[in-house]
Formats: structure tokens, C-alpha cells, sequence
């Protein structure tokens, strides 16, 4: 009777650990009419990001069956969320709070997030605060994502660890600052950027302190500042960038160096800012139509 006894609590053990290790799943998937109590499957999807990324595996895969908003959500192991196509298409709408906060502690190689195909309102009688808010983790890809209706900033980085960011056809609307980067004193954080469009009320691009940042095909407006870093420690690389009906185009603070390419600064109140930093002119630059169109550290000055 004692080894039958031990024999059936053996098999319950491996039977929990067994339903444990199910839990998890490589792929999930949320739906419109789904529900958080289902497995997450195709056939059984979830309702909102947050019910599916408990039960999706470090590294795994959260995916959209069809239209819906599927509510904020806090991430703190690699994963992608993505929206879908066609008839997918995630939403999620996060008035009065942040949309995504990636917040990794493990500090590993591995921990990469990849936001995908999403649409992220802020929209509400309080609006949202941040869209994205990249607190620690290795690396952060977000690309065909739209982000509007942010009181705060459409993507915050803010770390205390070197990291990655890498943002393509990303499209901010109505947001208080559209990227804001800041890296504690010995990290960087390394930023790239490929055909985003950010019309903000205060700085589209906002290098704040030890950012690397190459930003390419991309265009900056209506705001107080369209492009420009605010710390020192910063060196950006822009090219083919169009900076347009702010207060100030591109500007760069002490400490800090932005490098110019194939760019248009038009029709700003202040073009070219030097604001105790170095704005260099390599080749191909367009600055006119401002109300003062400044002028370059070096090697060339803008054209008239």
C-alpha cells in the first residue's frame, strides 16, 4: 500500500509538472470574442495581450486573429506582439496610462522584444501617457506601428543598461514628445530609425543624454523642436531627414554632435540651432524658408 501510495503521488507530480510546462505555449493568439480563461490556442484564443503573455513562453509569440483592442500590457520576458494583417490589426487603447512598458531585469542577450503591426491610441477624456516606455531589456524592435493620442511621449527610452532599439515605419500623432532617449552615465543606447513620421506638440526627436543614434528617411514636424538633443554624450547620425514647421529644426546641446545628410530643415521659425553643440553639414543639405536659417558648425553652410 506505501509504494502504491508513493507510485500515485510520483505520477500526480509529473502530471502538474507536465500541465505547468503546457501552460506555456511557443505561439498564442488573442481574438476579439476570445476569453483570458481559454488555453490562448487558435481554436481557443484569449481576449486581451496581458491574459496571453502568461501563458506564452520566453521568446515566444502572441498573434492577432482579427481587429480588436487588446488592452496595455507590462512585458517582462522576450516575446513579440503582433498585430496581424489583412484581417488582423491590434489594437490597444491605454487612456490615463502607458501602453507598453518593457521592463526585462534579467539583463540577458536574449531579452529582445519585437512589437509589431499595432495600432496604439491614447484616446480618452484623460489621454494616454506614454505609448511604449522602454525601461530595461537588451534590445526593443517596434515596426508598422502607429502611436497617437499621448499626452507623454509616443516612445520613451530610459535606461540604466546599454540597449537597442530599432524602429521601422513608425508613425506618431498627437503625441508630446515622439522619442525620447536617455542612457545613464557609461551605457549607451543605440538607436536606429527608417522611414518614421512624427508630428508632435513638443520635440519629435529627443536625445537627451549618451545616445548613438543613426535616424534615416524619416520626417519631423509641427512641433516646438523637430529634431534635437538636450544633454551631452550624444552623437547622431541623420540622413535624408525632413524637418518642417517647428519651432526650431534641428538643434544640439553641449556635448553633443549631430551629423547632417541629404536633409531638409524648411520653413521652421530657426533652422539650424547651435545651442552649445556641433551640427556638421556633410553632404547634400537643404536649409531654407526659416524665419533665421542659422548656420552649420561645419564643414559647410547650409544653402540660401
Amino acid at each position: 500500500m506505501k509504494r502504491l501510495l508513493q507510485l500515485v503521488m510520483l505520477v500526480s507530480c509529473f502530471a502538474m509538472l507536465a500541465t505547468v510546462a503546457n501552460a506555456q505555449a511557443t505561439r498564442t493568439w488573442v481574438s476579439g470574442v476570445g476569453d483570458d480563461l481559454n488555453p490562448c490556442s487558435r481554436t481557443a484564443p484569449c481576449k486581451t495581450f496581458a491574459g496571453a503573455f502568461s501563458k506564452t513562453a520566453t521568446g515566444g509569440e502572441i498573434s492577432v486573429l482579427d481587429p480588436g483592442g487588446y488592452g496595455t500590457l507590462t512585458i517582462t520576458k522576450a516575446i513579440t506582439v503582433d498585430g496581424g494583417t489583412g484581417s488582423g490589426w491590434g489594437s490597444t487603447l491605454f487612456s490615463s496610462v502607458n501602453g507598453f512598458i518593457i521592463n526585462i531585469t534579467t539583463n540577458l542577450t536574449t531579452d529582445r522584444v519585437i512589437l509589431r503591426n499595432l495600432s496604439i491610441n491614447g484616446a480618452g477624456t484623460t489621454l494616454g501617457v506614454d505609448g511604449i516606455r522602454f525601461l530595461d531589456g537588451e534590445q526593443l524592435t517596434v515596426e508598422n506601428v502607429v502611436i497617437f493620442n499621448s499626452s507623454g511621449d509616443g516612445i520613451e527610452i530610459n535606461q540604466s543598461q546599454n540597449s537597442t532599439t530599432h524602429l521601422r515605419n513608425v508613425t506618431m500623432n498627437n503625441v508630446g514628445t515622439g522619442i525620447k532617449i536617455n542612457s545613464a552615465v557609461g551605457t549607451q543606447a543605440l538607436v536606429t530609425m527608417d522611414n518614421c513620421a512624427i508630428r508632435a506638440n513638443t520635440n519629435g526627436f529627443d536625445a537627451i543624454a549618451n545616445v548613438r543614434a543613426a535616424v534615416n528617411n524619416s520626417t519631423f514636424d509641427k512641433g516646438t523642436n523637430c529634431f534635437r538633443t538636450s544633454g551631452s554624450g550624444s552623437i547622431i547620425n541623420a540622413n535624408g531627414i525632413l524637418a518642417t514647421y517647428c519651432t526650431n529644426g534641428v538643434q544640439a546641446s553641449a556635448g553633443s554632435t549631430i551629423n547632417l545628410s541629404n536633409s531638409f530643415v524648411v520653413q521652421n521659425s530657426n533652422g539650424i540651432v547651435l545651442n552649445g553643440g556641433t551640427i556638421n553639414s556633410l553632404d547634400g543639405n537643404s536649409v531654407a524658408s526659416n524665419t533665421s536659417n542659422g548656420a552649420f558648425s561645419g564643414p559647410k553652410t547650409p544653402k540660401q
